[in-house]
């Protein structure tokens, strides 16, 4: 009896052991479905705090200091997906030239396998980009590196504006709620070009699209002013790291 008893117990962690076994199996993951089509695009809008920024409207910081605004201008490149199982996508489209009175921007067409997704971009112009290709070269009128108006290239040959921003303002050392001067803000540099992301990708249907947006309020309130109402870069290097940086930090999903 106690022999049968034993070949029971035996038989019954066996079963056990078999039946987990075979559920474990049944989790492995499977392979994914064939990747779907899907039209990519990111939308993208301008902001000072919870404010929209519309052309031809003021927009006004907590402390009552005003802008109007006619060209806020970035350049995005090296745009890429990966998702969580590890898988990068690069869509036809990699840079976009993000203009003030445009929300949305096509990438073309993806293959993505199901999953969770995550973009990545480029703000600015890589160095080697940056140095080496110029308006003339570059001959499909779409491109953010071809001839633009305003110009998004130094007229000298330094490479491209990362970003270009003009605005009538209030530039009075205490506010005044009077549009009384501008800021011109073109700025960019070998060097200075900053990797943003990750971003999630959101999936609808036959589209997948990232939502963007940028607050310019704490890039403005950090402008000294009235001293600091423009810079090209170059002659006020301090002023153009601060204002890259301001902007890079409030790019957000």
């Amino acid at each position: 009896m106690s022999n049968l008893k034993m070949f029971n117990w035996r038989f019954l962690i066996l079963s056990i052991a078999l039946i987990v076994q075979s559920c474990k199996k049944a989790e492995i993951p499977q392979p994914s479905p064939n990747p779907i089509e899907k039209n990519l695009s990111i939308r993208f809008i301008h902001k000072i705090g919870q404010e929209n920024i519309r052309l031809n409207q003021n927009a006004t910081l907590t402390d009552g200091r005003q802008f109007r605004f006619q060209f806020i201008r970035h350049i995005f490149t090296n745009i890429f997906l990966i998702s969580d199982a590890g898988d990068t996508v690069f869509p036809a489209i990699q840079r976009i030239l993000i203009r003030e009175n445009t929300s949305e921007y096509d990438l073309g067409k993806v293959l993505l396998p199901e999953g969770k997704w995550k973009m990545y971009l480029l703000y600015g112009v890589d160095s080697l980009t940056n140095t080496t290709v110029q308006p003339p070269m570059v001959e499909n009128a779409g491109d953010p590196l071809a001839p633009q108006f305003p110009s998004m290239y130094w007229t000298w040959e330094s490479g491209y504006l990362f970003t270009r921003i003009e605005a009538l303002a209030d530039t009075s050392r205490i506010p005044s709620g009077q549009l009384n001067g501008f800021i011109d803000y073109h700025l960019g540099k070998t060097g200075l070009a900053r990797w943003l992301g990750p971003f999630n990708v959101q999936v609808q249907n036959d589209q997948a699209f990232v939502n963007l947006q940028c607050d310019l309020a704490p890039a403005l309130e950090s402008v000294v002013w009235p001293e600091e109402f423009s810079s090209h870069t170059f002659e006020n290097l301090a002023l153009a790291e601060k204002l890259l940086g301001q902007i890079a930090q409030n790019i957000r999903d």
